[in-house]
């Protein structure tokens, strides 16, 4: 007998008999709706070790608090991720590479003098830092950590290498002062942080301090 012809009233199966088509076929609908995609389950883990890992650290993070908070099972995390080493890797790459296209991609206008150059990545950098904060200091604290992969380090080791290459313009130029190019970025970025640190600690900082920092360490990078 076909399941047209089966003899129900008003022409509509009973509950009892859906339940056992459904069965038979697999198509309980609450197994299907339980299922997560697996790429959203990777963004809720990423995402919440971004969080913990900001403002706990690598070593003040467990597995069973960082799955409480993605609202996953700590089974789901290895599933993804070797281990909590995989994670913060993971974690770093990712935010490091947005940090790096978000600073230097599109390149700034070669058009314009160094110091305008400079200052439109001063104002990227803060730019980032409003849309991105956690990650912001999520990538200050784990800069050195022993944990980190070669293939994370490579990431900022491109990015200083590319700034590298604008000072050196710079100072051919006699835009900016002498020194090693390491030595200036540490200085610009280090004065960078610092403010961070006093927007995050200490209240938002003043309207136009973003902008008037820009053009005081711009001061001090210069060849006096």
């Amino acid at each position: 007998m076909r399941l047209q012809e089966f003899p129900v009233p008003g022409g509509l199966w009973s509950f009892s008999c859906r339940k056992r088509v459904d069965d038979a076929y697999g198509m309980n609908i609450h197994s299907v709706m339980g299922v997560r995609d697996p790429d959203i389950t990777r963004k809720l883990i990423m995402d919440a070790a971004l969080r913990m890992f900001a403002h706990r650290g690598f070593h003040g993070t467990n597995v069973p608090d960082l799955a409480k908070d993605a609202a996953v099972g700590a089974g789901s995390i290895y599933r993804h991720f070797e281990d909590k080493e995989g994670l913060v890797n993971a974690v770093y790459s990712h935010w490091k590479e947005h940090f790096r296209q978000s600073i230097l991609e599109p390149a700034p206008d070669l058009r314009l003098g160094f110091r305008d150059q400079f200052l439109e990545l001063w104002a990227r950098l803060w730019r980032f830092y409003r849309k991105n904060p956690d990650a912001m200091v999520f990538l200050d604290v784990h800069a050195h950590g022993d944990y980190l992969s070669k293939a994370s380090r490579s990431i900022s080791d491109s990015f200083e290498e590319e700034l590298s290459i604008w000072i050196r313009a710079g100072q051919q130029e006699k835009a900016l002062g002498d020194g090693k190019p390491q030595e200036l970025i540490s200085m610009a970025y280090g004065a960078f942080i610092g403010l961070v640190k006093r927007d995050q600690n200490h209240g938002k900082l003043a309207a136009g301090i973003a902008e008037e920092s820009g053009h005081l360490v711009w001061k001090m990078l210069g060849p006096g």
